[in-house]
């Protein structure tokens, strides 16, 4: 006997929709997931390629700065290079300056410093000056004036100033002294006693004093 009971109805014909629904539902995850991951692995594609064209944009601005370092690197090499050149040469011209000096001076020590000799006192006479005196006596302009440290070589006063000069004698003509026996015996020309001595006649006479120079 067969029973028509709501209560004993089948249940697979309930369950069939639900099932269904479940596989349509796990289709559409799966479909989701697919498209999903194909856009995102496009997108992930399309971010590499962007990021790496901004990396090679990025390098490529760089690279002018890069280059123009270097160019400042090889400029401050140029200029440490020509500060170099002009402090070598500096410091020639300094040393070229130094020695020049350094000849100068000793031109000056050797224009001062007194020859041997004694000092005799000669008063200035007309149309002399100051280096006329020391050309006559054989010394230097500076050799009479650190004899002769207070007498102003512009100021010569005729018969009045009196200058120390150096000399090699004052020779008192004797017997047969003759300018040229005199020179001799010195070792001086006989012109160079002549000029100190205001000659212009080769006369000497018996107890004069001759003054005789340095050469």
């Amino acid at each position: 006997m067969k029973n028509n009971s709501p209560l004993f109805k089948d249940t697979s014909t309930h369950r069939l929709p639900y099932i269904t629904l479940f596989v349509l539902g796990a289709i559409i995850l799966v479909l989701v997931y697919i498209g999903y991951d194909s856009v995102l692995g496009s997108d992930k594609n399309e971010l590499t390629k962007a990021n790496k064209l901004k990396n090679e944009e990025l390098i490529s601005d760089k690279l002018p700065d890069v280059a123009l370092s270097s160019i400042e690197v090889q400029k401050d090499v140029v200029i440490e290079d020509e500060n170099t050149s002009d402090s070598t040469a500096k410091s020639s011209k300094d040393l070229e300056a130094q020695k020049k000096e350094a000849e100068a001076e000793k031109i000056l020590v050797e224009n001062t410093k007194l020859p041997e000799g004694k000092i005799h006192i000669y008063v200035v006479e007309k149309g002399e000056t100051f280096y006329g005196i020391a050309n006559r006596f054989g010394l230097k302009f500076n050799q009479l004036k650190s004899l002769n440290p207070s007498v102003d070589p512009e100021g010569l006063k005729v018969g009045v100033t009196k200058l120390n000069v150096k000399v090699k004698a004052v020779h008192t003509v004797g017997p047969g002294d003759v300018l040229r026996v005199v020179a001799e015996k010195y070792h001086v020309s006989k012109a160079s006693i002549m000029i100190v001595n205001h000659k212009d006649q080769d006369v000497t006479l018996r107890g004069e004093q001759l003054i005789i120079p340095l050469n």
